[in-house]
């Protein structure tokens, strides 16, 4: 399944979550940031409503995103508990649920940096995905000012998307430390 996810490209994911989700099932609404009938204020109507709208456009984008993960973590967990000192543990005796854990730790640590990177591609993504359910999010404001080339705007839009990618990475960053022990060492000067 992660497979066919990490192949489908977001806006025709968007289209069949629409299509099912909207259309025919009438779970969620349809386009747009919010109903046309409510006014944007301070209210848990309002609030639920957002909500509501959101769902669709963030779960195209988090379903391809997921695919790729899962597909990445299940191959790292294969090719950890295949590795050397998942065999030397089983030779010494340790616990089945101890070298699990061990290769779960240590699989972790490329996904943490793929998510890094892969923040990147899901900005590209967000596009064509808000123009597919017309929400008035950055990727819709990109789109309206390439039309009207209004290049203060995409410069403006970019330099934002810039820094929060930049933002997400430093988080990662601080993770990876706190995830990984050999990098704690590191820091502090000592030996792994």
């Amino acid at each position: 399944m992660g497979y066919i996810l990490t192949a489908t490209p977001y806006m025709w994911l968007a289209l069949v979550l629409s299509f099912l989700l909207a259309f025919s099932w009438r779970i969620f609404p349809l386009s747009g940031g919010y109903g046309f009938n409510l006014e944007p204020t301070l209210t848990w109507l309002f609030f639920t409503d957002l909500v509501a709208h959101w769902v669709l456009p963030f779960l195209s984008l988090f379903l391809v995103m997921f695919g790729g993960w899962a597909i990445g973590m299940r191959n790292m967990i294969i090719y950890e508990l295949e590795s050397d000192y998942s065999r030397y543990l089983e030779v010494l005796g340790a616990p089945q649920s101890l070298v699990r854990k061990y290769a779960f730790r240590n699989a972790m640590l490329p996904q943490i940096t793929g998510l890094a990177l892969q923040l990147g591609v899901i900005i590209g993504g967000q596009l064509v995905t808000e123009i597919v359910f017309s929400y008035p999010g950055l990727g819709h404001l990109v789109f309206a000012a390439i039309q009207s080339a209004d290049y203060f705007l995409l410069q403006g839009i970019f330099l934002f998307i810039i820094v929060g990618v930049l933002v997400a990475n430093f988080i990662v960053d601080i993770v990876y430390v706190i995830v990984d022990p050999r990098v704690r060492v590191s820091m502090t000067g000592g030996t792994a």
